[in-house]
């Protein structure tokens, strides 16, 4: 009996170990042909599918005219190069020398513009942890941008309502995407 209840508890304890081996394996999910898009009141988060390895989330939010419906200002916060990037984007009416400003409060920080195509000019910005907690616990964000030759300037505001559920969803997910550990704890 004993031999026979032994046995039992060896199998058993395979078919535990291989049914979890299986699921670390295996990925984050059953549906990793297919991408996600969150909302998080203002911010919109986006996440490709788990099998594009190479691809990742994006948080972003954007300013859209209420009167024309043209899109004035985007903040996006993705891995680009495997570092942390929060992206800029606005119209191409802007005076392009200057850069762009990122306003939380009275403190303002300039950044150049790295590129210019159809939907705008966009700065890149390392997102260290304090840009991301200035980001988290400002009641007001702006995008400052010259606009004229006299240094006419105009700031742009962003809605922050949303980001701190957002940056943990993306955290959350990203840490499932690219480790086997984080999906076991998840």
């Amino acid at each position: 009996m004993r031999t026979w209840l032994m046995r039992g508890v060896i199998a058993l304890v395979f078919l535990i170990l291989g049914v979890a081996l299986g699921w670390i394996l295996r990925g984050p999910g059953g549906d990793s042909d297919v991408g996600r898009i969150m909302v998080y009141d203002d911010w919109r988060l986006v996440c490709p599918k788990d099998s594009d390895a190479t691809a990742s989330c994006q948080l972003a939010t954007e300013l859209v005219d209420q009167r024309s419906g043209t899109p004035l200002a985007q903040l996006a916060l993705a891995r680009i190069n495997d570092k942390p990037t929060l992206s800029v984007r606005v119209p191409l009416t802007v005076l392009i020398p200057v850069g762009v400003g990122l306003q939380f409060g009275s403190d303002t920080k300039t950044y150049q513009y790295s590129t210019c195509s159809q939907v705008g000019c966009f700065a890149f910005v390392p997102a260290d942890d304090k840009l991301l907690d200035q980001l988290k616990g400002a009641s007001t964000v702006s995008v400052v941008v010259t606009v004229s030759q006299n240094g006419k300037s105009a700031a742009l505001p962003m809605s922050t309502k949303g980001y701190s559920d957002g940056l943990k969803a993306l955290n959350n997910i990203e840490g499932r995407r690219h480790s086997w550990w984080r999906r076991l704890w998840s």
